[in-house]
């Protein structure tokens, strides 16, 4: 049974290029959303289709700049190339600012609710935290060689 081409390119905002999958380096491949990830493997063996993942071209390389769960229940699904959004470094680093204004704005809510609220403030405290661990896993996964799901000694 043949499954259709997940991505649809019309779905995008910027250009639009194919690429083959094995290109694409996600600098973030362990999710914190394994059951999305699933969720959406199983829709797009359903025949959904989804915008493309956005990338940049950083050192010659294609760096995926958004969608990562994606491109995570893409892989094995998808054929062996796949369009993709192409942003510039100037809309990837908007990107970057907007997510740390953000993270910013969190750090706040975490302050101020640790006096009126301690539990809720440990509880996002903690949920920062599992972030940061999971983006340092995944850069050594990326380091090494690796990819998600390879093991620990990879």
């Amino acid at each position: 049974m043949s499954v259709p081409e997940p991505f649809d390119p019309s779905r995008s905002v910027g250009p639009v290029r194919t690429v083959p999958v094995s290109s694409i380096v996600d600098l973030l491949p362990l999710t914190h959303a394994p059951g999305r990830v699933a969720e959406y493997r199983d829709a797009m063996l359903k025949g959904e289709r989804f915008p493309p993942v956005a990338v940049v071209r950083l050192a010659g390389r294609w760096v995926l700049a958004d969608g990562h769960k994606r491109l995570t229940a893409a892989r094995g699904v998808a054929g062996a190339e796949i369009p993709v959004e192409v942003w510039s470094f100037r809309r990837w680093s908007a990107d970057q600012r907007r997510q740390l204004r953000d993270n910013v704005g969190k750090n706040r809510r975490i302050a101020a609710l640790a006096i009126s609220s301690p539990r809720e403030a440990a509880r996002l405290l903690w949920s920062t935290l599992e972030h940061w661990i999971r983006v340092a896993r995944s850069l050594w996964i990326v380091a090494r060689g690796g990819r998600a799901g390879d093991p620990p000694g990879k």
